[in-house]
């Protein structure tokens, strides 16, 4: 299954737009849902604890931003793929294999400058 160029084209197109959608989730926020762990709770889109409580109490709710962060690169690449695997064999052959390393190694260096500021560093 894994030698088949259909999956080829699938796995090569699905791991290249995850790393590039994960970025751009991360720098515009936009999760495809939001787990406030303390509370049990789950809610669809991207929320805050400072757009519905006082700023200063924030830290009552901590939010984690990353399962939705992943999970919305996941579709994007997901659709992004499977349009891919499904159409694009006279295209795969004049990509560059190479940026299936490249892409992910650029996409981690922007989450590392991306989450700077959190460490303030």
């Amino acid at each position: 299954m894994t030698s088949s160029a259909p999956f080829r084209r699938f796995a090569f197109a699905f791991g290249t737009t995850f790393a590039v959608l994960y970025v751009v989730a991360l720098a515009r926020d936009l999760a495809l849902f939001t787990v406030f762990p303390s509370l049990g709770i789950v809610l669809a889109g991207t929320h805050h604890s400072r757009d519905v409580a006082d700023p200063a109490m924030g830290f009552l709710a901590p939010a984690m931003y990353w399962y939705g962060w992943a999970a919305t690169a996941a579709l994007g690449a997901l659709i992004v793929a499977l349009v891919v695997a499904s159409f694009a064999e006279r295209l795969a052959r004049y990509v560059w294999p190479g940026w299936v390393w490249v892409i992910p190694v650029l996409s981690m260096i922007a989450c590392v400058y991306l989450t700077l500021p959190w460490f303030r560093l």
